[in-house]
C-alpha cells in the first residue's frame, strides 16, 4: 500500500508550479488534529525558505487551493530548489518489544522544494543553516510531520541549494 503523503505546490515567476511530496503517517480521526497542526507548521516553514507562492496543498483527507497569485520576485523559479536530504530514524516498528525491524532504518531519502530563497545562504555556502530560523523552523516542522517511505520517523541531514539552471 502506498504511504500517505502531503503535497504542496509552489508557483514560480513564470506561473508554473513545482511540487513537494512528503510522506506522512496514516490519517485517522485520532491523528488528523495533530497532522493538521504539523502541516500548518511545515507549510509556514517552507514558505520561510522559498520565494515562490504557495499555490495549493493536498493530503488524503483534503485538497485545498491556497492562492492563485504569482510571485513578485522574478527569481522564484521551479529549477532553483532546496534538496532536503534525510534518513529514516525508526529502528523497530514495535518498540520496546523490538520484534519488527524497519528495513529502511538509517536509509537516506531526498525531497526537492522548488523556488528556494537563496538569500538565506551564507556567503560561499550551498547549505541552509538549520540551527537558526527559518532553517531551524523548517527542520523542526519537517521532522515532526514527515515519515520515510517505510513509515519511520525521519531526521534531516542537510538542506542544500540545488539550482538545475546553474
Amino acid at each position: 500500500m502506498p504511504q500517505p503523503h502531503y503535497s504542496l505546490s509552489i508557483r514560480d515567476w513564470d506561473k508554473k508550479s513545482g511540487d513537494v511530496q512528503i510522506n506522512t503517517g496514516l490519517v485517522t480521526a485520532l491523528t488528523l488534529p495533530a497532522l493538521l497542526t504539523q502541516i500548518g507548521a511545515l507549510r509556514t516553514a517552507i514558505d520561510g525558505i522559498t520565494i515562490g507562492v504557495l499555490a495549493n496543498e493536498s493530503q488524503t483527507v483534503f485538497d485545498t487551493i491556497l492562492s492563485q497569485d504569482v510571485p513578485t520576485d522574478q527569481n522564484a523559479q521551479r529549477g532553483n530548489k532546496w534538496l532536503v536530504s534525510y534518513h529514516d530514524n525508526t529502528q523497530f516498528f514495535d518498540a520496546p518489544v523490538n520484534a519488527i525491524p524497519n528495513d529502511a532504518y538509517l536509509r537516506k531519502f531526498r525531497v526537492m522544494i522548488p523556488t528556494a530563497d537563496n538569500t538565506l545562504l551564507a556567503d560561499n555556502s550551498r547549505f541552509l543553516d538549520l540551527t537558526v530560523n527559518p532553517g531551524l523552523a523548517f527542520k523542526t516542522a519537517f521532522e515532526a510531520m514527515a515519515k520515510s517511505p517505510a513509515g519511520g520517523s525521519v531526521v534531516i541531514d542537510f538542506v542544500e541549494q540545488d539550482n538545475v539552471n546553474a
